[in-house]
């Protein structure tokens, strides 16, 4: 009986031994890293062949699975329908090109890892109709014997704005940009402005004039007015009270780069709360001196 109980006690501890440097091996960085290398370079092949238009190669990684769920759009598919979906919408394409901003890949197990990613897609249909999109992507890949599959995929999907609602509003913003720079204003001389150019462009749903830093008393002094629309109402609001804005992709990149800049997706929790993009115009005096960033937003469904 002692011996019995000694054998089990050995047998116990090497499992132990077995189990704990398994662990340490799955979860390894090494481990996640080479996990992280393999779906990347899966994930680029499934984006590649969807910018070739090719549906089936593009989704011959999904999970034969009865469990396995595939969402896009608001809408779920099994494998069956998903590529019977994803066929019937590349059979009104013409090109295809994606461009992922950024992705990243999470191991939370062994055996398990999961893709996000946000980018844009942009194609021309058989009518020669140009569309862009924005994507948010989660898709989650399983180790099976014959390889790595997607169990679940996820999909979300925003209309960007087409080209024609981009050249108005570009055209719109560089114009009173021009009229800023002319005739500079103060913050609480913004207001009226704002108003009137929402009045004459009622596609646009808000603008801000955010101004460039200043310094008093060794304090950063921040000011944006901002206006949008509230069903028949116009609101105002100084976006400086909400948070930094100077930080933010539509203020901070234009200034960086000089020229205008649109904006990726975002939602506006310190102004409207929707989800937008915006197009920000540096704005220069004679002596080319930064004034500040004016803004118009379109929102997004």
């Amino acid at each position: 009986m002692k011996k019995l109980a000694i054998l089990i006690v050995l047998a116990l501890l090497t499992g132990s031994v077995f189990m704990t440097s398994c662990k340490q091996t799955k979860n390894e960085p090494a481990y996640q890293s080479a996990v992280a290398d393999t779906i990347n370079a899966l994930m680029a092949g499934i984006i590649g062949y969807s910018e070739q238009v090719n549906a089936d190669s593009a989704l011959n990684l999904l999970s034969d699975d009865s469990a396995a769920l595939f969402i896009s759009d608001r809408m779920y598919f099994s494998k069956t329908g998903i590529k019977s979906a994803m066929k019937n919408i590349y059979s009104q394409i013409k090109t295809q090109n994606i461009e992922m901003i950024h992705s990243q890949v999470l191991v939370p197990a062994p055996g398990f890892a999961v893709w996000i990613g946000y980018g844009k897609d942009g194609y021309i249909t058989k009518e020669d109709r140009a569309i862009s999109t924005f994507l948010c992507e989660t898709w989650i890949w399983e180790r099976k014997p014959e390889g790595w599959k997607v169990v679940h995929s996820h999909e979300s999907i925003l209309n960007l704005p087409d080209p024609e609602q981009q050249a108005l509003v570009e055209a719109a913003v560089d114009k009173l940009a021009k009229e800023i720079a002319a005739k500079p204003l103060p913050p609480a001389g913004m207001f009226p402005v704002l108003k009137e150019f929402l009045k004459k462009y009622p596609s646009i749903y808000g603008a801000a004039m955010a101004f460039a830093p200043t310094e008093a008393d060794g304090k950063k002094q921040l000011a944006s007015p901002y206006i949008y629309r509230k069903k028949t109402e116009f609101v105002e609001v100084n976006l400086e009270s909400a948070y930094d804005y100077t930080t933010d992709e539509w203020y901070a990149e234009p200034v960086r780069q000089g020229k205008p800049f649109w904006s990726n997706p975002y939602y506006d929790d310190g102004g409207g709360g929707v989800v937008m993009v915006t197009y920000s115009v540096p704005v220069f005096n004679t002596e080319n001196k930064l004034i500040g960033v004016v803004t118009s937003d379109l929102t997004l469904e």
